[in-house]
């Protein structure tokens, strides 16, 4: 893994296959409307970091590399997401979950769920797995689409 421990598509290769949980960082330019039964509709841009669990064959590894991969077919929400995302990191924890990470982000008061039960809705402990940053009102931790904000580094 990379000294600063982002994986971003030249380094994929190097993401542990272990099974464990994982932060995907990721931007999205033009907006995206998302709407399902059950969830709240929004359109979604700019910055969000979404935690997923890799507990399958290939583990952390194998699921970064179909987050990361072009044109998917849809079928976990945040495939929705990836497929229109211009800009794509994560942060690999192996043998963590998914939920701790949101838990530590909530905790920070720097990010708050960006749609209610968007990738946790088999989850009672979450409000959702996808988080976006808080808004500052100085804009000063917000990054551009070729930079990530300060506050994910």
């Amino acid at each position: 893994m990379p000294a600063d421990g982002t994986i971003d598509k030249g380094t994929l290769g190097e993401a542990a296959a272990a099974p464990g949980a994982y932060a995907l960082i990721l931007h999205l330019a033009v907006p995206v409307r998302f709407s399902r039964t059950g969830m709240a509709s929004a359109s979604l841009s700019g910055w969000y970091v979404y935690a997923g669990s890799a507990r399958g064959s290939g583990g952390i590894r194998a699921r970064l590399q179909r987050h990361f991969r072009p044109g998917k077919t849809v079928h976990w929400h945040v495939d929705e997401l990836t497929n229109a995302a211009d800009r794509l990191l994560a942060l690999a924890y192996p043998q963590g979950a998914e939920c701790d990470i949101v838990d530590r982000l909530l905790r920070s008061s720097l990010f708050q769920p960006a749609l209610r039960r968007f990738g946790s809705s088999d989850c009672k402990r979450c409000p959702a797995h996808l988080l976006k940053p808080v808004p500052d009102m100085l804009g000063t931790r917000y990054g551009s689409a070729a930079e990530p904000p300060e506050l994910f580094r």
